[in-house]
């Protein structure tokens, strides 16, 4: 087996000293049928029991399943925004670094590692995890945040969770605000605000268009929302057609096609005058803007004679 390089990711959160060890490097040496004890999350006096096993390929989507709370939209993972682990996992068949999973009575949640479990479906390869029935609610919690770190999810989804959050203080009676969400989750007020705004103005469908949810910043978001408000209808049909258009996969370089998305989602539209033929011959056309109620007037210089010319400025002079 090789060794590991980018196959998965190390979880800060895990580096509780064991004996001589550390958890995180006692998950990178585990083995299927290993037995592993961990410090509950929630709790370091309180030890958790993992069960090394390898989940074949074809069995992951139908035995696993993501926790509910996991911080990332998994519709929205695909081939780029997993591209950092692919190919090492596609290379070794597997992946190295275990996910770690809840045993919550028929169900397997898996708490964290869910970019690999979909990596593993994307390559075929078989789902090694540490799974556990000792896991709690908090515990699972603190996990979907904490695996968060070496990828952080997008603004989307961030306002996804914060959401979540806001629906669980109103629950306690209180008001969920802005400043309450940031408090409990260690970020600027702002932050939440501009992360809700975009989860709450900007379809799934917007963010499945670019290479990944990632490409969707705070300064990006708010161009989105601003051409969505402008004329949704018109949006959201622009929508539906770019996920059409092959054109798009053709641009080289992820870059690149998010700001050519971007460009075109947020273009703003041509003002279209509607007017009013007054007058239409083959030398002369008189129109009227409809809404300005402004005339124009153009003569073809074949029948602007200088003397019809000093008529007609005589005539133009004379209104006030």
């Amino acid at each position: 087996m090789a060794k590991k390089r980018k196959n998965d990711t190390s979880l800060d959160p895990f580096a509780t000293s064991i004996g001589n060890s550390n958890l995180d490097e006692l998950l990178e040496q585990a083995s299927a049928g290993d037995v592993i004890k961990m410090p509950a999350p929630s709790d370091p006096s309180r030890s958790i029991t993992l069960i090394c096993k390898v989940i074949p390929h074809e069995q992951i989507e139908q035995t696993t399943k993501v926790y509910g709370k996991n911080r990332r939209v998994q519709a929205l993972l695909n081939e780029k925004s997993v591209a950092d682990i692919l190919p090492a996992i596609a290379q070794d068949g597997r992946n190295q670094h275990p996910a770690l999973c809840w045993d919550k009575g028929n169900e397997t949640l898996v708490l964290a590692g869910s970019r690999r479990r979909m990596a593993c479906i994307l390559s075929n390869a078989d789902y090694m995890v540490l799974s556990s029935a000792d896991f709690t609610d908090l515990d699972a919690r603190i996990l979907a945040v904490s695996s968060d770190q070496y990828i952080a999810p997008s603004l989307w989804e961030l306002g996804q969770a914060y959401q979540y959050t806001k629906d669980e203080l109103i629950e306690q009676g209180k008001k969920g605000s802005y400043r309450e969400i940031a408090a409990i989750e260690g970020v600027s007020h702002t932050a939440v605000a501009d992360a809700i705004k975009a989860y709450e103005k900007l379809p799934e469908s917007v963010l499945s268009l670019y290479p990944t949810a990632n490409h969707v910043g705070r300064e990006v978001a708010k161009k989105l929302i601003a051409a969505k408000e402008r004329d949704e209808s018109a949006f959201i049909n622009l929508v539906i057609e770019l996920a059409d258009d092959k054109s798009l996969s053709q641009i080289e370089g992820d870059e690149k096609r998010a700001l050519a998305i971007t460009k075109l989602l947020t273009a703003e539209p041509q003002s279209v005058q509607r007017k009013e033929a007054v007058l239409e011959n083959d030398f002369i056309s008189v129109q009227r803007n409809l809404k300005s109620g402004d005339l124009s007037i153009k003569i073809d210089n074949k029948v602007m004679t200088d003397k019809r010319l000093e008529q007609l400025t005589k005539l133009l002079k004379a209104f006030n």
